[in-house]
């Protein structure tokens, strides 16, 4: 039995080839680990060219878990045709392993080192009840084995790859694993090491990324909740809002990502109502033009009152603009076509048509068609045009209808 400390740089693997192909190659290996996004796919990767490299039959490999133990990951072999992915019930030998110095792949974890062996049935420093079994079982010959660390060059060890059989090139025989090969596996299992730890660290990421996101989500409920609560609103006026929106932003050509921006921005729309009093917002009465003055002052209210961070850039265009008017008659700012945000612009729309089909404490609530002739007058002077070509598609095909029967109590 040989054993390689792990973590050879590339001048140890130039001396010890003194071939620049196979240098090359395994930096080319290097790079594309590196380019890989999904961690299945690279772990798949790095079998398939351990394997070939080695001209072996077969290999498994290992990551080490949060609980310490060595979890079984992938495992393939030529002869036998197998092509494993994650824990298999009908197989013991491909199951999580314990950090056990008794075991082969945990000895080579534990001591960042490669561990080669000629002949695993004429090896009593380990325990190969595993690979016996799993021989018994196939009809097959475990001889040669070859274990190498997945180690970072600062020696964080997240994984191990064993490969077994290597064969001759010419008679297809199980050979024992050349000694260059440990140089080999060493450096490139630390390309593998590195481009796995750069995955998790990406995928932490962007989990935290999600459970920000969905922090924030929770705070625009319950901001706009609130909001609504004041306006004895059941808060099915925000579900409208927001998927009415969302079907308009679609039509619109809008992509994915911002359709669910814009709709989740669009909650918050009257946030700033917060600040208007009771009194105002309940008087079953037309407003005087002073209490028409201390409601229009919600939009300004609302951007104030949300955060000025990016997540919430277009909640806050949206809440100050969405009563802006394409001919310049709106307000806060009296803005005009398209120096309007493209978002505000959506929500006027919906927000509006939302308006003439719910009941409020001052009026009943209008029947679609009517709406829908508002709507299309409004076309050119309250509201850009191509949204409104866009809103009669939906209605048209009862998009609208649909969704105002879903949110509505």
């Amino acid at each position: 039995m040989n054993e390689t400390p792990g973590g050879v740089d590339g001048k140890n693997l130039s001396r010890e080839f003194h071939d620049r192909e196979t240098v090359k190659l395994v930096l080319d290996l290097g790079a594309s680990f590196a380019s890989e996004r999904r961690l299945d796919n690279l772990l798949e990767k790095i079998v398939d060219h351990s394997r070939l490299l080695t001209n072996a039959d077969g290999c498994s490999l290992y990551l080490k878990g949060a609980d310490g133990r060595l979890a079984f990951c992938v495992n393939k072999n030529h002869t036998l045709n197998i092509n494993l992915v994650g824990a298999s019930e009908n197989n013991a030998l491909f199951t999580s392993l314990p950090l056990d110095p008794t075991y082969v792949s945990a000895y080579a974890a534990i001591h960042n080192v490669t561990v080669n062996i000629p002949d695993v049935y004429d090896c009593a420093e380990f325990d190969f009840t595993g690979p016996r079994r799993f021989d018994e079982k196939n009809g097959y010959r475990t001889r040669s084995m070859l274990v190498t660390p997945l180690a970072t060059r600062e020696g964080e060890v997240v994984g191990v790859i064993q490969i077994i059989n290597a064969l001759d090139r010419h008679t297809h025989t199980p050979i024992p694993f050349d000694p260059h090969f440990e140089f080999l596996t060493n450096s490139l299992g630390n390309y593998a090491a590195i481009a796995i730890h750069n995955l998790r660290l990406t995928e932490e990421a962007r989990q935290s990324t999600v459970l920000l996101k969905e922090a924030n989500r929770d705070a625009i409920y319950s901001l706009a909740m609130a909001a609504e609560a004041k306006d004895d609103d059941t808060g099915d006026h925000v579900r409208r809002i927001q998927h009415y929106t969302a079907a308009l932003a679609t039509r619109l050509g809008l992509s994915r990502e911002d359709v669910d921006l814009i709709s989740l921005s669009s909650i918050m729309h009257d946030v700033g109502k917060i600040s208007v009093p009771d009194g105002i917002l309940k008087k079953p009465a037309k407003l005087t033009d002073e209490e028409f003055g201390a409601m229009r002052t919600h939009t300004e209210h609302g951007m104030k009152i949300l955060p000025k961070k990016e997540f919430f850039r277009m909640a806050r265009e949206i809440a100050r603009h969405h009563h802006e008017r394409w001919d310049g008659g709106g307000y806060p700012d009296k803005l005009a076509g398209e120096d309007i945000p493209y978002a505000a612009r959506i929500v006027a729309v919906t927000d509006v048509f939302d308006a003439l089909t719910s009941e409020r404490p001052y009026k009943k609530a209008w029947p679609f068609e009517k709406a829908m002739e508002v709507m299309r007058e409004g076309s050119g002077s309250h509201f850009d045009p191509k949204m409104i070509d866009a809103w009669v598609q939906l209605y048209d095909e009862g998009v609208l209808l649909r969704i105002h029967q879903q949110w509505s109590t």
